[in-house]
């Protein structure tokens, strides 16, 4: 078995010495994207804390390239040299929908066990569930075609049990990859799509590419580009996909762009771009094979010195049974100084993308943690999760949910001089989302006073064909000093009125950073999905999402 940082100098054999010119250009993308990173970082308003898992992890990644890259290109000589790892080796890290028991962690001590920040589909008996997968990561980089950091896992009965498939959206060019943010929808039992953050290092494109499965989730083939911008100056970042299933041939997929070319936002005193944050959606009206040549913008922000903190973040899409197409992101700005304002905010088109309404505060929001980590230095945001009725009773209602402080301590060390214990938070429409109902608290645990405070945290939001909302995240109400976690799911019968709470996880776990060489040491996943059956064949919901009990994150799932 070949170890990413453990290959010693005796393995370095003559066949391998001789293969080193191939290492350097099996490499040499990830040198490039390293530069650009640097390159984008000497910007005094670059902020990482608006980057999401795929982009965070890339810049993380670069952080350390100069120690990664020998230890990488050791690997690959001895790989050339010697016999390959069987495909199947790294299969054993993931245990979506089984028990835990073995972990296999591949190639690496060091990496390839991190699977987690979940997408899934349901449609029919075939269930898809992707993730960003570090185990894909170092395989495909000691391959020879493309590099994904993404995996998947599939079932055939609706979700009793998984096989683990492997990395989708492989192409024969090495300098392409897909590096995580995964997003997945699908038209029927056969046809899913799986989305994915994209670079090409040698053409400097950032952008997002889709690919198409025609047989359940089986295989998916090559990916198509369904939008790239110049690297140097675009950061193309958490991407999602959205189908109108009345008109299934209809994709749309949002996503951030973190603009640095300051063709909009105009150049500081210093003659530095100024930071553009864009909320963007493009279309595809032939299921896939073709996507709009410009991106329709949804809201766009300036950061500038006299307000450093404005961004917009998270952004997700989902299309109403007449096909209507809303999006949902949190916009940031600054109030009096250190205090950053934060609110969650929804946009409407009613000709398919092309335009949308001025954004509609659906609510403020509580910054959560210190507003970039939780305690226990794992990052997390506000960010809100989407969903639309289908039912009898509720179709068109929109759902969100998203997180926000419920109680505010002062903290001697966060960098707010604070600290906000996490809520899980709900409201709706049911007005085309022109108006919203008072946010209610979704975690009914008692809190305050003489009961110890703690965090929810990461929702994820569903409906199904009977009109009941499902609402599941991680939760340490377990842990009166806030540090172990479960994972809950919540439900609502009467259109989120009231919530029930179902604990899922047997056990509680702590929290897993700074393990994994390839993602950023404060990264846990930045989000999971909640999947109810797109037919509308069966009603309940099939949850998925990243448990560290075995001691590497691992994606499970569970069916309520």
């Amino acid at each position: 078995m070949v170890s990413v940082l453990g290959v010693a100098g005796a393995l370095m054999s003559f066949a391998g010495r001789a293969q080193a010119q191939s290492a350097d250009a099996r490499l040499a993308p990830f040198d490039a994207a390293a530069a650009r990173v640097s390159t984008l970082e000497a910007n005094p308003h670059f902020r990482r804390d608006v980057l999401f898992g795929a982009a965070h992890n890339q810049v993380s990644m670069a952080d350390r390239w100069a120690l990664i890259r020998p230890l990488l290109e050791h690997s690959i000589e001895a790989a050339e040299a010697s016999v390959a790892p069987a495909p199947g080796d790294l299969a054993g890290a993931l245990l979506v929908g089984r028990p835990i028991s073995k972990v296999t962690l591949g190639a690496s001590r060091y990496s390839g066990f991190t699977q987690s920040e979940t997408a899934s589909a349901w449609c029919g008996a075939s269930v898809t569930v992707g993730f960003n997968d570090t185990g894909s990561e170092i395989r495909t980089i000691l391959g020879t075609g493309s590099v994904s950091a993404l995996g998947y896992s599939r079932s055939t009965n609706k979700g009793l049990a998984f096989s683990y498939v492997g990395a989708p959206m492989a192409t024969a060019d090495p300098s392409q990859a897909t590096m995580g943010e995964p997003s997945l929808v699908c038209a029927n039992s056969s046809t899913f799509y799986y989305a994915s953050v994209w670079s090409d290092n040698a053409r400097v494109r950032s952008g997002v590419a889709v690919a198409k499965s025609l047989d359940g989730g089986k295989t998916f083939g090559a990916p198509t580009v369904a939008i790239a911008k110049n690297a140097f100056a675009h950061i193309l970042d958490h991407d999602w996909l959205a189908i109108d299933h009345a008109n299934p041939a209809n994709l749309y997929v949002v996503y951030l762009d973190l603009d640095f070319s300051g063709s909009l936002c105009g150049l500081d005193d210093f003659a530095q771009p100024i930071p553009r944050y864009a909320v963007e959606l493009i279309a595809s009206s032939n299921a896939g094979s073709t996507w709009s040549v410009q991106p329709t913008v949804i809201e766009q922000v300036c950061a500038n010195a006299a307000d450093p903190n404005v961004s917009l973040a998270g952004p997700q899409a989902a299309v109403a049974p007449d096909g209507e197409v809303y999006v949902a992101w949190e916009a940031m700005g600054e109030d009096g100084g250190s205090l950053i304002a934060r609110e969650i905010r929804v946009a409407k088109s009613i000709d398919s993308g092309a335009t949308f309404t001025a954004p509609v505060v659906v609510a403020p929001v509580v910054i959560i943690g210190d507003g970039a980590d939780l305690q226990g230095s794992v990052r997390s945001g506000e960010f809100p999760s989407l969903a639309i009725g289908v039912g009898k009773t509720n179709r068109g209602f929109i759902y969100l949910s998203w997180s926000s402080a419920g109680f505010t301590v002062p903290d001697a060390i966060s960098t707010i001089g604070s600290y906000g214990f996490a809520d899980i938070m709900f409201s709706q429409s049911q007005s085309g989302g022109a108006s919203w109902s008072t946010p209610i608290r979704v975690n009914n645990n008692p809190e305050g006073g003489s009961v110890a405070l703690s965090d929810q945290f990461k929702p994820a939001i569903a409906t199904d064909k009977t009109g009941r909302i499902g609402v599941c995240f991680y939760d340490r109400r377990r842990d009166p000093n806030n540090f172990l976690i479960d994972r809950y799911c919540a439900a609502s019968t009467n259109g989120g009125r009231s919530w029930t709470n179902t604990k899922i996880t047997p056990t509680n776990f702590a929290s897993l950073i700074g393990q994994d060489v390839l993602v950023a040491p404060d990264y846990m996943g930045d989000y999971d999905t909640l999947a109810a059956d797109s037919s509308g064949l069966s009603s309940g919901f099939i949850d998925s999402y990243s448990n560290n009990a075995v001691g590497n994150p691992n994606v499970m799932t569970n069916r309520f």
